[in-house]
């Protein structure tokens, strides 16, 4: 099966509360899941580094 992958960077909004973080990671969990989406968010307070890695198909819905 091909695989395809992408990694980014981008920045967070100033007011980003915790709580709302901690909802954005459960919504994207949830949706990459039912994608076949798998794949790595980090968060430096200010920035966003995410590599994801699935089917070209899962990919493009994500």
């Amino acid at each position: 099966m091909p695989l395809r992958a992408i990694a980014y960077v981008s920045q967070a909004s100033p007011d980003l509360s915790p709580e709302r973080l901690d909802a954005l990671v459960e919504d994207a969990a949830r949706f990459n899941k039912l994608a076949g989406v798998t794949g790595v968010l980090l968060h430096d307070g200010g920035r966003f580094l995410q590599y994801i890695e699935g089917p070209p198909d899962g990919i493009d819905s994500v």
